[in-house]
């Protein structure tokens, strides 16, 4: 009886250890799967955060995006192109003569001579805002701010060299904000200064100053009387011929005398403006010559 009981005890003993075995190999069998698992999930994340590094930008997402400059020249218009587009637009539009010619004599007038449709009925504005005490301003006639006023049966852009001059000289000399080429345009036709050509009279150019206490005096200059007179603040208004300013005929402003040359300042281009000029260069163009002070 003792030996079957410990034969039976030891039977129990046997089964249990086998139970606990396979009990541990489920527990270590579940681990490697559970840490299986969370590597398979791990690598997981890590392919989608590095997918997402990889993913294109979109254009929205990136402000910077809207400043950059499309290097593509397919659809680039060029200079000559957009000249020729202007003037095709103009005359199929029935834009003045006049106006689309302004595109032959300066390419720089394409801005003006484009926006015509949409400006040329605005009121001119009243006042120059680049005045700068003891200086006389550089104006340009075809500036939108005025350059469709009427002027004779024209307009400023296209035949008012003249006034754009005088408004210049009077409110460079006088400080008067509100001597602008429309006022002084309009000043010259109400007075018959302007002919039925919309040409201006050289009259204007001796007259109009006296309405504001300023004194013409018509005289041609040698280099030293014109050296003098400009050092002095004296502007001088030229009518010229054709050359270097005009194919016919064109009104400037003699404005200074700086490093031995003259500061020219052309109603009507930018790049005659910012060159300084030898007297020698153009003096043989001059028709005539207006000193201007204050009375």
């Amino acid at each position: 009886m003792a030996e079957d009981k410990r034969a039976a005890l030891k039977e129990i003993r046997v089964q249990q250890v086998k139970k606990q075995k396979k009990m541990i190999k489920l527990i270590t069998i579940g681990v490697v799967i559970a840490v299986l698992i969370y590597i398979v999930n791990s690598c997981g994340k890590k392919e989608e955060e590095i997918a997402e590094v990889n993913l294109p930008v979109q254009a929205e997402d990136v402000s910077e995006t809207d400043n950059v400059t499309d290097t593509r020249t397919d659809d680039v218009e060029t200079q000559e192109e957009r000249l020729e587009r202007v003037r095709t637009e103009g005359n199929a539009a029935g834009y003045p003569e006049g106006v689309i010619e302004l595109l032959s004599k300066n390419p720089e007038t394409v801005d003006f001579v484009e926006n015509y449709k949409i400006m040329k009925d605005r009121a001119p504005v009243t006042e120059i805002s680049e005045l700068t005490e003891g200086k006389i301003p550089h104006l340009l006639q075809w500036d939108e701010r005025w350059g469709y006023a009427p002027y004779g049966t024209s307009i400023v852009a296209v035949s008012g060299c003249g006034p754009t001059c005088l408004s210049m000289v009077f409110s460079g000399l006088t400080g008067d904000k509100s001597l602008t080429p429309a006022r002084m345009a309009e000043y010259g036709t109400e007075h018959h200064y302007v002919n039925e050509e919309n040409d201006t009279y050289w009259i204007f150019m001796s007259e109009a100053g006296k309405e504001w206490g300023i004194r013409a005096t018509e005289k041609m200059l040698k280099e030293d009387d014109l050296k003098k007179a400009l050092v002095d603040g004296n502007p001088v208004i030229c009518s010229v011929g054709p050359g270097h300013f005009t194919q016919i005929g064109h009104f400037i402003v003699l404005a200074g005398y700086e490093d031995g040359k003259i500061i020219v300042h052309d109603p009507f281009s930018i790049k005659n403006t910012e060159k300084r000029w030898e007297y020698d260069e153009f003096k043989d163009e001059i028709k005539s010559m207006w000193t201007y002070s204050m009375d």
